[in-house]
Order: C-alpha cells, then sequence, then structure tokens
C-alpha cells in the first residue's frame, strides 16, 4: 500500500450512514461546518437557493466547502442520508465545482457501496486505517465529480449499459442480436445502430471481448481442459473457441496459458 505524510491526506472526522429523521427533519447553517460535509441523500428534499426552495429527486449528492451556508429539509416524507465530515490540506475538487449544488448519481449503488466500506473502515483499528480511509473518500469524492462532468444520458443509454454489464457477468449466455433487442424491448437495428455510439463496438464484439476475456482468467488460474473452457465461455465447439481466441490474442490458448505458466 502507498504511504502518505500524513499532511496531505484527507482526515475524516465524523461519519453517520442511512441516518433516517422524519418528514420535520430542517438543517439551518449559516456558518456552515468548520470542516467538509458529505451527503449522499436517498430520499426525495427540498434545498434552499438564494430565495427558492428546490425539489431534489432521490439519489444525490452534495459536498460543502467549510464555512458554507447550507439549508435544506425533508420533502413532505422522511428524510434518510449518509454524510460524512472532513478536512483536506489542499483543494480536494476542481475549481469549478458547484459546492452545495446536489448532483444526480446515476448507478447510485455503487456510491452507496462504497460509502459503506469507508464506514465500516473508519470503526476499525487496522493498521492502514488512515490510508486507506483516504485512499477510499478519495475515491467517492472522484466518482461525484465525476457524476458533475458527465453529460446527461438518454434513458437507453442506462439500458445498454446495465445489458453490457450482464454480458461481462454472464459471457456463457447464448447471446444474440434478437435476445438482446427484446430484452431491451427495441429492434434488432436499432440496437445495432446504436451501441457502437456508446460504447464504440458491436454488441457482438462485446459478447467475444467477454468471452475472451474470461476465457484468459481461466487459463490463468485453473487448469481445466480447453473443451470444459470453451464451454464454460459459451462456446458449442472447441475448434470455433480456438481460432477465435487466436485472432484476438494473436496465439492459441494453450499458448497463451503456458506465457503464464513461465511468467
Amino acid at each position: 500500500m502507498a504511504k502518505y505524510r500524513e499532511e496531505f491526506m484527507i482526515n475524516l472526522h465524523k461519519i453517520g450512514e442511512n441516518t433516517t429523521h422524519n418528514k420535520d427533519f430542517f438543517v439551518d447553517r449559516p456558518n456552515g461546518h468548520p470542516v467538509y460535509l458529505l451527503l449522499l441523500i436517498k430520499t426525495p428534499s427540498l434545498f434552499l437557493s438564494g430565495d427558492e426552495w428546490q425539489r431534489i429527486p432521490a439519489d444525490c449528492a452534495v459536498i460543502f466547502r467549510p464555512g458554507q451556508t447550507h439549508c435544506y429539509r425533508a420533502d413532505n416524507t422522511d428524510y434518510t442520508d449518509c454524510w460524512l465530515h472532513f478536512s483536506s490540506p489542499h483543494d480536494i475538487l476542481e475549481k469549478h465545482f458547484p459546492y452545495g449544488t446536489p448532483i444526480p448519481l446515476h448507478d447510485s449503488e455503487d456510491f452507496y457501496q462504497l460509502f459503506h466500506l469507508i464506514y465500516r473502515e473508519y470503526y476499525r483499528n487496522s493498521r492502514h486505517r488512515n490510508q486507506t480511509l483516504h485512499d477510499l473518500a478519495s475515491a467517492l469524492i472522484a466518482r461525484i465529480s465525476d457524476a458533475h462532468n458527465i453529460k446527461e444520458y438518454p434513458a437507453i443509454y442506462y439500458n445498454l449499459l446495465q445489458l453490457r454489464e450482464e454480458i461481462y457477468r454472464s459471457p456463457a449466455k447464448n447471446w444474440t442480436v434478437p435476445a438482446m433487442a427484446e430484452k431491451l424491448n427495441i429492434s434488432t437495428g436499432y440496437l445495432q445502430n446504436i451501441y457502437p455510439k456508446y460504447f464504440g463496438t458491436t454488441c457482438l464484439n462485446e459478447v467475444i471481448e467477454s468471452r475472451i476475456q474470461y476465457a484468459c482468467e481461466l487459463l490463468f488460474s485453473t487448469h481445466m481442459p480447453l473443451s470444459d473452457i470453451s464451454e464454460e465461455c459459451g462456446y458449442r465447439n472447441v475448434e470455433h473457441f480456438i481460432r477465435q481466441f487466436k485472432s484476438r490474442m494473436n496465439m492459441t490458448p494453450g499458448s497463451y496459458r503456458k506465457s503464464k505458466e513461465k511468467s
């Protein structure tokens, strides 16, 4: 693990996970906190912006600078958030980051899982606790920054992203363009046209890539025969598997396994 000098590390002061308040919950801090405040807000809420209340949807992140005014409340229902007080000897985000502005979180569960790791590590007494907390908090802050910088995508993008993740989770599945299009409730032509626009490759090339990646993992980490690996990766016959592997990796599966055994 990389070592950090204490004066350059993010320092966590207090943390709370899945803190829930009733519909009367109200926060008004004209002088803010003396340190940074990070919120992952799981429920709809209202934020005061100037003289107007803005309705904020569930699954948003907000980071307040030290001393920054903040005023927010529940939106006529229970309010739940994850919160973190921390300090840093340097600016944690780019110059134009919108401190105090709620940022919608796509794939919000990723953020909550990362926060949960921070929460668990905070209460541990491990040897590398401070370094681990610095790394995890830095990752969470970077993800929030990325969420701010990402352009708004239409709903179809997130459906395609889920499909892509499933392809890599289940390479052995009998993936076909018609089956994938049906899964998304779109036409095959539309799928073949739009998929490369977002991911730079066709959905069938994605299937092949997922299978070759998995095959490389099995060749490296197991002693399974090629016939079993072929089947595990979704190939109906081993000859097709060998041809496709060689086309992608410029060597046969057997040669790949031998090269990894030597390294």
